[in-house]
């Protein structure tokens, strides 16, 4: 199966200058692996435990649309949506038209703006884009390993988001949202590393 190098350039936005540009590029990948995906495989099972591929493009999605609310200073939802309405019936379309609009929400005004996160913690909007690469990076490899596809990431995109692993899976996981770390050679890189701090066998399925 081909690799595919998340090695995309900056997307040509009116706010290209001041959104964090690792967030642009793992957005990239994201979507590079989604457009790729082959029409009979959208309900192909996912790592992810109960999820099929739409399942994975559904989830991302939603969490442009949280940006996105986040950015306009709207309430967020209280329960999470149904990720295969989020994917709608062309997951591809979905998310392009999602991430159209967050985008243009993202001014410098709505990147200086403070948010709440669960864990209590405040901070800019911008700072949260700045390590939401992680969320992305993982669930890039998710969908491309539910679809046949093979993703190596830029080593400056998993160096950031390892860091941000190491501090968040823990709590993730007491909290019951990550799974147990897969074990891993000495040696293992770190994509591989990431990838196992959140439950995923980096050469398994």
């Amino acid at each position: 199966m081909p690799s595919l190098q998340c090695k995309c350039s900056l997307a040509a936005t009116e706010w290209g200058a001041v959104i964090p540009e690792r967030f642009v590029r793992a957005l990239d990948g994201f979507e590079a692996v989604l457009v790729a995906t082959p029409p009979n495989r959208w309900l192909s099972p996912s790592p992810c435990e109960g999820w099929c591929a739409v399942d994975v493009a559904g989830h991302v999605t939603a969490g442009l649309l949280v940006i996105e609310m986040r950015a306009a200073g709207r309430p967020l939802p209280q329960a999470d949506p149904d990720w295969r309405e989020v994917a709608g019936e062309d997951p591809v379309a979905s998310w392009r038209t999602v991430r159209a609009r967050m985008t243009a929400e993202l001014g410098p005004g709505a990147l200086g703006r403070r948010i709440g996160l669960a864990t209590g913690q405040e901070v800019t909007l911008r700072e949260f884009l700045e390590e939401y690469p992680l969320e992305l990076l993982v669930h890039t490899w998710d969908l491309a390993r539910a679809t046949g596809q093979s993703v190596v990431f830029d080593a400056d995109l998993v160096g950031p988001a390892l860091v941000t692993a190491r501090r968040l899976a823990p709590g993730g996981r007491a909290a019951g949202q990550v799974g147990p770390e897969c074990a891993l050679s000495e040696d293992a890189d770190d994509q591989a590393r990431l990838l196992a701090l959140f439950g995923r066998d980096p050469f398994g399925g």
